[in-house]
C-alpha cells in the first residue's frame, strides 16, 4: 500500500512540474516577464534550448516500424552525440532511457524549422551523388527512411543534399548500418 501511494504522489508531483514548465515556457515565448521571479532563470532556459537545438546534429528516423531497428539507431546516435527524432506514435514502444530522443507529431513543420539551422541530407537510390564525394563542415540533419518504402517525394524536395551509398548488390542496407556509416563519415 505504501508503494502504491508513493507512486501516486510521484505522479502528481510530476504532473505539477510539467504544468509549471509549460507555463514558464509559454510565458517565455509570449514575453511576459512579470511572471518570472528573476532573469537568471530566463537565461538558463534560453541556454538549454540553444544547446539542445542549435549546437547538435540530428538524425530523423522516418517510417521505421521495427522497434529493434529504432532502438539500435538510438544507441548509435547516442555514441555519436546526435539527437534521434522519432514520430510520437512510437513513443510507447521505444526504450526511452536515453537522453537523445526527441518525439515530434508533424514532420513537415519540423523540417521547415531544421532547414534554417542545419543542412538536410536525404538518402535515395536515384541520387547521382555518392557518399565519398561530399564533405560537410556545418551542422547537419539526416533523414533516413524505411528500407522498403523509402521517403516521400515532398521530403526529397525539401532536402539540400540527396545521397546514395554504393552497395555491391541490389539489396538495401540495414537502417542502423546506414546510420552508422553516415555518422562516421560526417562527424
Amino acid at each position: 500500500m505504501i508503494i502504491i501511494n508513493f507512486r501516486k504522489i510521484l505522479k502528481k508531483i510530476k504532473s505539477l512540474i510539467k504544468l509549471k514548465n509549460f507555463f514558464l515556457i509559454c510565458n517565455f515565448f509570449l514575453k511576459k516577464k512579470k511572471f518570472f521571479k528573476c532573469n537568471f532563470f530566463l537565461i538558463y532556459i534560453k541556454n538549454i534550448i540553444k544547446n539542445f537545438f542549435i549546437i547538435k546534429n540530428f538524425v530523423i528516423l522516418y517510417l521505421l516500424n521495427n522497434t529493434g531497428n529504432i532502438n539500435s539507431c538510438i544507441r548509435t546516435n547516442y555514441l555519436f552525440n546526435t539527437i534521434s527524432i522519432i514520430n510520437k506514435k512510437k513513443k510507447k514502444k521505444i526504450n526511452s532511457n536515453y537522453t537523445n530522443i526527441f518525439f515530434i507529431k508533424n514532420l513537415n513543420f519540423f523540417l521547415y524549422f531544421i532547414k534554417k539551422i542545419t543542412v538536410l541530407i536525404s538518402l535515395t537510390i536515384k541520387s547521382c551523388f555518392f557518399l565519398k564525394q561530399i564533405i560537410i563542415k556545418k551542422n547537419f540533419s539526416i533523414l533516413i527512411g524505411n528500407e522498403k518504402k523509402s521517403i516521400k517525394k515532398k521530403f526529397f524536395l525539401k532536402s539540400d543534399i540527396l545521397l546514395k551509398i554504393k552497395t555491391y548488390c541490389k539489396k538495401s542496407l540495414n537502417v542502423n548500418v546506414v546510420n552508422g556509416i553516415l555518422l562516421n563519415k560526417f562527424i
